[in-house]
């Protein structure tokens, strides 16, 4: 019985009625079987309709055009964007990105936030943001980027059966596992972007005293010290009202060990080396294992726990130095005043 190979079906026919039909990561690992497929994979027409549908946010002209400047256009933003960004906490040793060394790569005038969350198949919320990364302002200020568009106007009802007392504790279970996040962000100089969301949620909560979802997605990367470690932290706020939830309020902010917010310069910096991937312990992976994916979280917690004992430790150690010191002077000025009777 004759077979038939890829080479013999015509090029059209796998690339209008085969490859539309894979997903995002079933075509990239089809790119990889032969250097046919590689070449038919090439066509931006077929990424870009895969961008556009895996986050609708980058449908805006705007990132559109910048997109386009990418080395492979989409296929380069998909290869940036779609897999996790993944930090290996224990053997973060070496990396260190000293503020007043003069950064190596071109500083960029705005960042470009392409926010997209799904719930399960459909897609709930979208929207771009851009932030000027010029002002002083940003630079000296701690990190934090609220999308301040109009909610009501960019966001589908989450239909779920909730009351005015929000969600119970099945919804969150359910949410946890149901809500996606992504949040890309792109550096118009580099002409690179990154996943600076965990994709899915590292805790879902209700807020007792307004009835509203709290969502985070958390990631951690290398900070810019020695040995230092910060915490990606996006926030989704979801309201009850309508048919169900509704997105109320999306942002996100950057901390240390210490709880401290990173300013937005140290945060560029930090953003840069992992979007051109110049630290040995920051990976870009497509996870599947939730294991996998809390594993540095849960490694950053430990971090912190160990941080504040230090510093307990270390403020115990300066109150007993303090109340030593207190008493020497207090057994000092006792044998003065008795030498000074005597």
């Amino acid at each position: 019985m004759p077979t038939t190979s890829l080479d013999n079906i015509h090029s059209d026919v796998i690339q209008t009625q085969i490859f539309p039909r894979l997903d995002a990561r079933s075509l990239s690992t089809v790119a990889t079987i032969s250097s046919y497929l590689h070449t038919l994979t090439s066509d931006q027409n077929l990424w870009s309709h895969i961008c556009n549908y895996t986050w609708p946010s980058i449908t805006d002209p705007r990132v559109h055009a910048i997109i386009s400047t990418f080395p492979d256009g989409h296929r380069s933003f998909f290869n940036d964007s779609f897999p996790s960004l993944i930090t290996q906490v224990n053997h973060h040793n070496s990396s260190c990105c000293n503020l007043d060394k003069a950064i190596d790569h071109p500083c960029p005038s705005q960042l470009i936030s392409a926010v997209d969350i799904r719930y399960q198949s459909n897609n709930v919320y979208s929207t771009v943001e851009f932030t000027d990364i010029t002002t002083d302002h940003f630079l000296s200020s701690n990190l934090l980027i609220k999308l301040n568009q109009d909610v009501d106007a960019i966001s589908t009802p989450i239909e779920l059966e909730v009351d005015e007392f929000g969600v119970n504790e099945a919804t969150l279970a359910h949410l946890k596992h149901s809500l996606t996040l992504s949040w890309i962000m792109i550096d118009p100089s580099l002409k690179r972007a990154c996943n600076l969301s965990s994709v899915k949620p590292f805790s879902v909560k209700k807020d007792w005293m307004s009835n509203d979802t709290h969502i985070r997605y958390d990631i951690v990367l290398p900070g810019c010290g020695r040995h230092e470690v910060v915490q990606c932290r996006i926030q989704v706020v979801l309201g009850v009202g309508g048919k169900g939830l509704y997105v109320r309020e999306v942002m996100m902010k950057v901390m240390d060990l210490d709880c401290g917010g990173v300013k937005g310069g140290e945060f560029l910096m930090i953003l840069q080396r992992a979007i051109m991937g110049e630290d040995d312990n920051v990976r870009r992976k497509v996870v599947d294992d939730d294991g996998e994916r809390w594993r540095s979280m849960l490694e950053f917690k430990e971090m912190k726990r160990q941080r504040r004992e230090m510093t307990k430790k270390e403020q115990d150690k300066w109150d007993i130095d303090i109340i030593m010191n207190y008493i020497g002077i207090l057994v000092s000025f006792c044998f003065t005043i008795y030498f000074l009777q005597c």
